[in-house]
C-alpha cells in the first residue's frame, strides 16, 4: 500500500481571474492564467507536509498530467457582480500545514482573506496546533460576461 501514498514536496499557489465565453472556458482561462493550462485537476483536501515549498511559478509540467490541487473558485455570469476567492497556507507547531480556500460572489479579496484565516485558526484548534506562520493569497473580479475566481494551492513536485 506504500507506492500509492505520495508526499507533495513543492506547489504553486496561485489567485487569478478570468473571463470567458462560458463558464467552463472562463475556468479554464484562469488555469492559464496560473500557468496550470495543460493539466488535468485532481481535487484534495487541505492538509500539506509540514516542509513543503511554496512556488510563485509552476515548472513545466506533462501534458494531460493528474495534478493533485487544493483549489476553491466562484464563476458567475451576472454584468458588474464581484466575485472573490482567498485560500491561506498555515504552518504549525510540530503539525501539518493547514489549507482553507473559499470562494464566494457579493464579496471582495479583503472578506475572502478574513474568512479563510478564520478558517485556518480553527482547523488548528480542532487539532490542538498553534499557527506559527501563515501566508494567504486573494483575487476578486468584477464580471464582465463571464469571470471566474480561482485559487489554488497545486502539487508541482
Amino acid at each position: 500500500m506504500t507506492g500509492l501514498i505520495t508526499v507533495p514536496k513543492k506547489v504553486v499557489v496561485k489567485a487569478v481571474s478570468a473571463e470567458g465565453i462560458t463558464e467552463l472556458n472562463a475556468f479554464d482561462n484562469c488555469l492559464i492564467q496560473a500557468g496550470l493550462g495543460n493539466i488535468s485537476l485532481v481535487k484534495i483536501t487541505s492538509l500539506l507536509p509540514s516542509d513543503i515549498e511554496i512556488l510563485d511559478e509552476a515548472p513545466q509540467l506533462p501534458n494531460g498530467a493528474n495534478v493533485p490541487a487544493i483549489y476553491a473558485y466562484k464563476i458567475s455570469s451576472l454584468n458588474g457582480q464581484k466575485i472573490a476567492a482567498a485560500l491561506a497556507l498555515g504552518w504549525t507547531n510540530g503539525g501539518p500545514t493547514l489549507v482553507a480556500e473559499y470562494a464566494d460572489e457579493e464579496i471582495d479579496s479583503e472578506y475572502a482573506e478574513k474568512e479563510v484565516l478564520r478558517m485556518l485558526r480553527k482547523m488548528a484548534e480542532a487539532r490542538n496546533l498553534e499557527l506559527t506562520r501563515y501566508e494567504v493569497v486573494s483575487v476578486d473580479h468584477v464580471v464582465k460576461s463571464t469571470g471566474c475566481v480561482l485559487v489554488i494551492a497545486a502539487e508541482v513536485e
